[in-house]
C-alpha cells in the first residue's frame, strides 16, 4: 500500500496545488515512481538540470522540504493509482506549430538528395580511381544519413516556457539510446544546458563555431579518443527563443550502418 499523506481540504492547499504547472506535475508524478532526475530527463527528453529546476519550483510552491513530500501531496489531491505513460506537457502545445516547417525541411532534404544523385550520374568516369570513387560515394551516403537525422532532430525541437529546448518526439533509431553506440546527437546554446542523446553518456560534442548556417556543416572530428567521428552541424533560431541553437549529429567512422 502507498504511504498516505493527509491533506486538509482548505483553500490554502488548493491554491498551492493550482500554482503548479503541468510540467512540474509530470516530474512530481514520475518522482513518486522512485525515478532519478536523470531517468525522468531521459523519459521527457530534457536535461536533468531542467528536471531538478521543476522539482525545486514545485517544492517552493507547495512549501515542502522534499520532492517526495511534494509528489505525495499532488498524488493525494489527484487520487491514487494514476500513472503517467506519456508526457502530454511536451506534445499538445507544440505539434501544430512545428508542422509549418517540418515539411520544408523534409522537401529540402529530398531535393538535395536528388541533386546529388544527378551530379553523380553526370560525372565523367574515364580516368577515375575506382577506390577513390567508392570512398566519395561512401562519404556522400554517410552525409545524407547524417543530414536526414539532423533534419528530424530540428523538426522535433521546441523551446519551453523555461527557455530550455525539448523534443516533441525522440529520434526513432534505438542506437541513440545505447551508451557509446557510435551514433550521437546534441543540442547546445550559450547560456543553456546541453540536451543530448543518452548514447553520449558522460561525453559532450564540441561545437565548431557558432555562425548561422543555412546549410549543414560536415566535418571529421577526433575529439573522442580512438573513435573518429563524421559530424553534421547546423545553427537554428527556434521560435520563442532569441538565441541560436547548435544542432549536432555525429556518427563513428568505425561503426558500420
Amino acid at each position: 500500500m502507498s504511504h498516505t499523506v493527509c491533506i486538509p481540504k482548505d483553500m490554502d492547499n488548493e491554491e498551492k496545488l493550482a500554482r503548479l504547472t503541468e510540467r512540474e506535475k509530470v516530474c512530481l508524478r514520475q518522482w513518486l515512481q522512485h525515478k532519478s532526475a536523470k531517468e525522468i530527463a531521459a523519459d521527457l527528453h530534457i536535461s536533468h538540470h531542467a528536471v531538478e529546476k521543476r522539482l525545486k519550483m514545485a517544492r517552493t510552491k507547495l512549501g515542502t522540504t522534499s520532492s517526495l513530500q511534494a509528489a505525495r501531496l499532488l498524488s493525494q489531491s489527484e487520487g491514487y493509482g494514476r500513472t503517467v505513460p506519456q508526457t502530454p506537457d511536451l506534445h499538445a502545445h507544440t505539434l501544430q506549430p512545428q508542422a509549418s516547417y517540418v515539411r520544408p525541411l523534409i522537401l529540402g532534404a529530398t531535393a538535395m538528395t536528388l541533386v546529388a544523385a544527378a551530379l553523380f550520374v553526370l560525372l565523367p568516369s574515364m580516368g577515375e580511381d575506382p577506390l577513390h570513387s567508392e570512398t566519395v560515394v561512401q562519404v556522400r551516403n554517410g552525409d545524407e544519413q547524417l543530414e536526414s537525422a539532423l533534419n528530424i532532430l530540428i523538426a522535433a525541437a521546441t523551446v519551453g516556457p523555461d527557455g530550455e529546448v525539448v523534443l516533441t518526439n525522440p529520434l526513432g533509431d534505438q542506437r541513440y539510446l545505447q551508451p557509446r553506440s557510435g551514433h550521437y546527437w546534441q543540442i547546445s546554446a550559450i547560456g543553456h544546458h546541453d540536451l543530448s542523446s543518452r548514447s553520449l553518456w558522460d561525453r559532450t560534442l564540441k561545437v565548431r563555431g557558432r555562425k548561422a548556417l543555412s546549410e549543414p556543416l560536415f566535418y571529421n572530428s577526433n575529439e573522442f579518443p580512438r573513435e573518429p567521428l563524421r559530424v553534421a552541424q547546423r545553427s537554428i533560431l527556434l521560435p520563442g527563443s532569441d538565441v541560436e541553437w547548435q544542432f549536432i549529429v555525429a556518427q563513428s567512422l568505425e561503426v558500420p550502418d
